[in-house]
């Protein structure tokens, strides 16, 4: 029998999708190695073992696309079948408040040094945490960012993940920050150009620590989602490009800010 990795490259050649998905496709296929139900069991619990549940959940939604790819093409013999089903486990959502999240726009002035690139690591960290605040754009779409995008204070740009097409509008101060991150860019890209991921991640994650919070860049994302809806419902899931509203109100809205819409029990005690 062919190995997964091999089939994965095929399914991969049918259609068009992100790198980042596809470099996490072959990962997956690459690990778990055989199309058979034994193996894909095994490999699903032990991912249990180091893996959040919703980690694994996902991985099973890839390993049964290219399960019933294979199978409609005549490339394995049996359906996926016997396959087991990973429940999961969501920890309540965390986001920063918009006390914090200036926080962490503010410290950045008292970040010294530059990168490899030759740009202040301050005005970096701040044109990220600015924009990826207010755009509320997946990582890898806020380091595709170019300067054609930008339109005045208005930022328009297509969903790498669903072809849909968001549209924002920034602050003065954002604005000035991607402006001048742009007249540094050897390529045209706001972020991209400046410092490549993995460092970008370990330069995020001292900074918030320096600041004495918990969390990621991915927090963000969610802050800023958070806050559209406080400040007016319904506005997290458009902040986010989201096609379905519940997937707001399950991982991305942090219910302990959003006390107009939690629910809550009438005093007894005057």
């Amino acid at each position: 029998m062919e190995d997964m990795l091999s089939i994965a490259r095929r399914y991969l050649a049918a259609r068009k999708t992100t790198a980042g998905h596809e470099a996490n496709i072959l990962r997956v296929a690459g690990r778990c190695r055989q199309i058979t139900a034994e193996r894909v069991n095994l490999y699903l619990r032990t991912r249990l073992d180091s893996m959040s549940s919703g980690t694994v959940r996902h991985e099973r939604s890839m390993i049964l696309g290219i399960w019933r790819w294979a199978y409609d093409e005549s490339i394995v013999d049996t359906a996926p079948r016997g396959i087991m089903r990973v429940k999961a486990v969501r920890k309540p959502t965390r986001a920063w408040t918009t006390t914090q999240c200036r926080l962490l726009v503010e410290s950045t002035h008292s970040r010294k040094g530059r990168l490899r690139s030759g740009v202040r690591l301050s005005l970096f960290l701040r044109a990220w945490i600015l924009l990826g605040y207010e755009a509320g754009a997946r990582r890898g779409d806020l380091f595709s960012l170019r300067a054609e995008h930008l339109d005045g204070d208005s930022l328009r740009w297509t969903q790498s993940k669903t072809g849909d097409p968001v549209a924002k509008v920034l602050s003065p101060a954002c604005v000035e920050a991607v402006k001048t991150m742009l007249m540094l860019s050897r390529d045209g890209t706001i972020l991209g150009w400046a410092c490549g991921k993995r460092q970008s991640m370990r330069l995020m994650r001292e900074h918030i620590l320096a600041c004495g919070l918990d969390g990621t860049s991915k927090w963000l994302r969610r802050s800023g989602a958070t806050h559209c809806e406080m400040a007016q419902p319904g506005a997290g899931r458009l902040h986010l490009g989201h096609r379905s509203p519940a997937l707001f109100d399950q991982a991305y809205a942090d219910w302990t800010q959003l006390r107009t819409k939690t629910p809550k029990t009438p005093s007894l005690v005057d």
